[in-house]
């Protein structure tokens, strides 16, 4: 059976924390592969600010969800 987890605005901070703990990595970690992949160069401060005040975009979870190798399925209530 596949984990499958609800991303809502309260909880998005707490997801990445934890789906990043599973895969046995660190935001550090994570936002250096980010970084690399999609030629960016923001600081790992910008995405912690950035899931701490809701206010990370969807392109940005995309490339999170990418790095971490989950989905992101939307279905109807």
């Amino acid at each position: 059976m596949k984990n499958e987890y609800i991303l809502q605005k309260e909880n998005i901070r707490n997801l990445i924390k934890l789906l990043v703990t599973a895969e046995g990595r660190t935001l550090t970690r994570l936002k250096v592969d980010i970084n690399h992949k999609y030629n960016k160069t923001d600081s790992l401060e910008n995405l912690t600010n950035k899931l701490r005040n809701k206010t990370i975009k969807v392109t940005e979870l995309l490339e999170i969800f990418d790095i971490l190798d989950y989905e992101i399925v939307v279905r109807k209530k």
